[in-house]
């Protein structure tokens, strides 16, 4: 978190646990709401901050059942209690309309909210929405149980090269990423499932997809397609020679279409 911008920590009581949220102020703009990929922290989101915080406030959430801070006192049992939440950690932060933005799991707990709970939601950037939009290969999710199951750090590191398109992140986000794989246990979150097409065109609010073009994880153009075909109002882009790890693998060009899209949206909200 020194990577991350000046910025303060907070709790938010839920009916769930106390989430655990941290908030860097920036421009005058609607504040964003940031939700990291799994197996990760808030921390992850620190190679993309100075891109973000020139609009907003940025707010980011350890989510429920990972590695951060967050403490989880009973399961979440499905997608609707997981939007149920989300919009309790928004209302505890007094944001009546807020923009998400999501990596990986989070991409998806971003379409989900607009899904079953928009009120609060100004638009959705999708980064890699693991399973929302097209399968998870098989590959990615044998690696994964490799790496975990033999425990070893040169396999999970193998893993992140893999899936970030052969860019690893210097220590100590290096590190935080391994433990975050390998020393913690998920605990009861319902997994990412996958949208039909009536709820794909059933979100309405503004929504930005982001696709690294050399992502093992999903088919990239299956999921492009879907995107463009079935969302509402949806802005999709590939991004060239990028893997899963968007915000680390090309920060400057995925900062750069986040701001215009939002600056889009403010302009016809």
């Amino acid at each position: 978190m020194r990577k991350w911008p000046q910025h303060t920590r907070l709790n938010v009581a839920t009916s769930f646990g106390p989430a655990a949220v941290h908030r860097a102020h920036g421009g005058t703009g609607p504040p964003l709401l940031l939700l990291h990929g799994g197996n990760a922290t808030s921390a992850s989101w620190a190679p993309i901050m100075p891109m973000l915080t020139p609009y907003g406030t940025v707010f980011a959430v350890d989510t429920l059942g990972d590695a951060g801070a967050s403490v989880q006192e009973r399961p979440v049992a499905d997608a609707r209690q997981l939007a149920q939440w989300l919009d309790e950690v928004l209302a505890g932060l007094g944001c009546d309309r807020v923009h998400l933005v999501g990596l990986s799991y989070g991409g998806w707990m971003a379409l989900n909210q607009a899904l079953h709970r928009p009120g609060r939601v100004a638009s959705v950037t999708a980064l890699e929405p693991a399973r929302a939009l097209a399968p998870v290969r098989a590959a990615f999710v044998l690696r994964l149980l490799v790496a975990r199951l033999t425990g070893s750090t040169a396999a999970a590191g193998r893993f992140l090269a893999w899936c970030r398109a052969g860019r690893l992140p210097e220590p100590p986000m290096y590190d935080l990423l391994v433990s975050a794989m390998l020393d913690h246990r998920q605990r009861a979150v319902t997994a990412p499932q996958a949208l039909t097409d009536d709820q794909l065109r059933a979100i309405t609010v503004p929504t930005l997809v982001l696709l690294g073009e050399r992502s093992p994880v999903h088919d990239v153009r299956r999921a492009a397609e879907r995107a463009r075909r079935l969302l509402p109002g949806n802005r999709t882009e590939i991004v060239p020679e990028a893997g899963h790890g968007l915000p680390a693998d090309s920060p400057e060009t995925v900062g750069r279409l986040i701001r215009s899209f939002l600056g889009d949206t403010s302009l016809t909200a």
